[in-house]
């Protein structure tokens, strides 16, 4: 069977020298017509209010917690599953 995307919330623990203004990030599973997962790093300013900084896209989720730990001390125990509500209010801002 082959791996489901995932959909993952974080608070940032320290900011980012180039992006100070970053308080948390979402790793937003994405699957391409041949199955294999990447991943979209959005980086929230406000994710209550969906006021985005910008995104990059990632390989894999193995390069998208690297990154997240990197830049802005993220563990992946600190990681949480987006909720179904979450996710929607997501992709319906995508396209």
């Amino acid at each position: 069977m082959s791996e489901s995307p995932k959909y993952l919330f974080a608070h940032v623990r320290h900011p980012d020298d180039f992006r100070p203004e970053v308080t948390s990030i979402v790793l937003f599973g994405l699957a391409s017509t041949d199955g294999q997962i990447f991943y979209l790093e959005i980086r929230y300013i406000d994710f209550e209010r969906n006021i985005i900084e910008g995104d990059h896209l990632m390989w894999s989720l193995e390069e998208a917690y690297e990154n997240a730990f990197r830049d802005y001390g993220i563990r992946e125990l600190d990681w949480r599953p987006l909720s179904k509500v979450e996710i929607e209010k997501i992709e319906s801002g995508m396209g």
